[in-house]
Parts: C-alpha cells; structure tokens; sequence
C-alpha cells in the first residue's frame, strides 16, 4: 500500500483512451457541452458538466457532475466525482470524494469517501489519511489510512492503519549532490542563458501535454538505446546516446525548477534577477524531493516535464524543418 500513490502518478502520466485527444487549460475550464473525445484538462478550477469519452485531470479544484464513458484519471487539491464513469477511477489529492458509479477505483489522498449513492461494480483500493466508506462496492474494499468508517457494504473488506511516517533528515550525499545542480544550474544560466531560456518557455507554455510526452519519451528512448546496443556495431551509439540520456534526465529538473520559481517571483511582483529566480524554485523543489512518497511524485512529474520542455526547446532548434526546408 506504501507505493500506492507512486502507481497512481504513472498512471496519470499516461491519457487513457484511444487516439484522438482534446487540451483545455486556463484558469477556469469548464466542459459545458458534450465531448466524444478524451480529454486532458488543468487548471486552478476544473468543472465538467457535460458528457466526455474519458478525462485527465489536474487541478486545485475538480468537479465532475456529468457522466465519463471511459477513465477518470485525475489529480488536485478538492476532487469532487458526481457523474457516473463508465470505466475506473485513479485520483490522488488532497480532499476526495466519489458519488457516483464506477468499475473500480484507486485512490490516495488526505480525506477519501465514497458517498451513499455511489456503487463501485468491482474493487476499490484507498490509501488516506481519513477514510469513509457510505456507498456500495460489490467485491473488496481495501483500505489504508489513518482513520476508517464504513458505513456501507462491500464484498469484502481489508482494513489496514497507516502509521505516520516520519520525516527524514536528507543525507550528507544528498545534500552534497543538491549544491552541485545548484551550481550546475547556476552556471547553465550564465554562459548559456539562450538554450536555458529556450527550453523553460516551452516547460511554462504546456506543463501538463509536456510531461505527459516527456514521461512517454523518457521511456521510448530507453527502448531505442536497448534494441541499439543488441548489435556489436550499434554498442558504441548506444553509449554515447546513453550518456546524453542520462544527462538530459539529470539536468530535466533544473529547467523545471526555473519554472517554478519564475511562476512565484510573478505572481508576488518580486523581482529578483535570473539567478535569484532559479535559486528559489530549486529550493523549494528540493524540499518538496525530501517528502515522503510525494517527492518521489514530484520528482517523476519533474524529469518528464523537463525532459519533455528539453525535448521541444531541440525540436525548435532544429536548423531543419520537415520537407527539407530551412528553418
């Protein structure tokens, strides 16, 4: 149950459904009339009151009050699922509720509850630090959190109590480790403040579709490297592709960490230079590492999303565009 949270973010990272995909973004989406497509939506405020195929989600406050053919994969402060959805439900969040039907559901977050009205036709699997189950699931109920109530019915149910754990200290390699991509990023962003700028405008202008592409490039690439390095002949491209791999992951966040930093300094009105900007996004992002289970999150979300904006940011580069044409 432990990595419960982990398997869910995977699963976020990757848009259920077929082929055809519609983006929403801004501050306040809302979903007001049907959608025969999947949908990928984020935003401060996310409400969907029309029919979509499926939906992922994140945002600080997501309501779903129309019925979802397929998945809801969703993620956010205040989740809030009042339609049916026709496939499963895997959210991760701070306060989470679920009313209507679903196949089966996986959640994680602060506070859980499934609500009076709602069935769930298979199983469903809570971690939580506050627990409640008021509906109907027809096979197992397991539960971790802190706290439980069940005043519903369930095939079978599955109660284990989370323990609390404790926040630990980060360690002397760590610590080391973190000072020098501070001043690995410290120094991107003197000699090559072009392509560092480059790559943390392509992270701000689409978070959410570049680190779902990133986290799928991350693993395509290391498949490619794989089938490279079976031949005797492709060995040496494989390395050499390895290690530029392995250094584009490695530097991934500190895009990412400009990112935010640049997203706080705005929205205070504080301006306090480049360097200033980049040193307290990565502070706060490396606090953010050190938390149990949800660093590991962050981390995740970071790489992909920094891989995916570098990606992009080479992409524009390119002195070649399709058909042969010079950029």
């Amino acid at each position: 149950m432990k990595h419960l949270v982990v398997i869910i973010l995977v699963l976020l990272l990757i848009p259920s459904g077929a082929q055809a995909l519609t983006f929403l973004g801004g501050d306040q989406p809302r979903i007001e009339a049907p959608i025969p497509d999947d949908v990928i939506a984020s935003g401060g405020s996310v409400t969907v009151s029309a029919p979509v195929d499926s939906l992922t989600v994140a945002g600080g406050m997501v309501t779903v009050d129309a019925p979802v053919r397929g998945d809801v994969i969703a993620a956010g402060g205040t989740l809030i699922i009042n339609g049916d959805v026709g496939g499963k439900v895997l959210a991760a969040g701070g306060d989470i509720e679920v009313n209507g039907n679903a196949t089966n559901v996986l959640i994680a977050g602060g506070t859980v509850r499934i609500g009076r009205d709602a069935v769930i036709l298979r199983d469903a699997v809570i971690s939580a630090g506050d627990a409640t189950n008021e509906g109907v699931v027809l096979r197992n109920l397991t539960v971790s959190a802190g706290t439980f109530n069940n005043t519903g019915t369930a095939g079978n149910v599955t109660f284990e109590e989370a323990q609390e754990p404790a926040l630990p200290l980060p360690g002397i390699f760590s610590v080391l480790a973190a000072i020098g991509f501070l001043i690995l990023g410290l120094l991107l962003i003197r000699f090559l403040p072009g392509p560092f700028s480059a790559v943390v405008r392509e992270v701000e202008r689409s978070p959410i579709v570049l680190t779902v592409l990133g986290f799928i490039a991350i693993i395509a690439t290391a498949i490619v490297l794989l089938i490279v390095a079976v031949t005797v002949i492709g060995i040496p491209i494989a390395l050499v592709g390895g290690l530029l791999f392995i250094v584009a992951l490695m530097i991934s966040s500190l895009f990412v960490a400009y990112a935010l930093g640049d997203a706080i300094t705005s929205r205070a009105g504080w301006t306090p230079g480049r360097m200033g900007i980049f040193v307290l996004g990565f502070v706060i992002l490396q606090i953010l590492f050190f938390i149990p289970l949800l660093g590991t999150i962050v981390q995740i979300v970071a790489v992909s999303l920094g891989y995916g904006g570098l990606l992009y940011a080479l992409r524009g580069a390119c002195p070649f565009r399709a058909g042969g044409e010079a950029a």
